[in-house]
């Protein structure tokens, strides 16, 4: 009998050690837990900022675009709906890109082959228009028209 209680009271220590041990060890290990603040501190300083205008300029002649067009409209407002489904329909479907770009205000175009003269018509009858293309390539518009840093 003896026996039977000395080995149920060591089986209570070891149990007891058994829990200390576990319940010490399951704390947050503290150099875990400042990786993860510098991990999430570093996340918030890496917010990714909205692309410029220059920018998304920069990405089209990136792609090696010939001609490089945006549009705005003529009051310097948004482009609302109606715009862009006027532009999109008004563009060839060899447009390879179409990008809303200045916070909404323009769309840029970039294509490897010229707008056709009636459609660059059209286009620029409603919205205001500056060419980026590569200098070689032409519009059939003024020079007016071509962007500044580009002629």
């Amino acid at each position: 009998m003896a026996n039977e209680k000395f080995q149920r009271q060591a089986s209570l220590v070891a149990a007891a050690l058994l829990t200390c041990v576990v319940t010490l060890g399951c704390g947050p290990n503290p150099r875990i837990m400042n990786s993860a603040n510098e991990q999430s501190e570093s996340k918030q300083l890496a917010t990714p900022i909205p692309p410029s205008f220059d920018g998304d300029i920069e990405a089209m002649r990136t792609a090696d675009f010939d001609f490089i067009y945006v549009f705005r409209r003529k009051d310097g407002g948004m482009m609302d709906g109606d715009d862009r489904v006027f532009v999109n329909e008004n563009t060839p479907l060899e447009t390879n890109r179409r990008k809303i770009s200045d916070e909404g205000k323009a769309i840029i175009l970039g294509s490897n082959f010229k707008f056709p003269p009636e459609l660059m018509q059209k286009l620029t009858d409603r919205f205001a228009f500056t060419d980026f293309s590569k200098s070689d390539s032409s519009t059939d518009l003024p020079d007016a028209n071509r962007a500044e840093n580009d002629q």
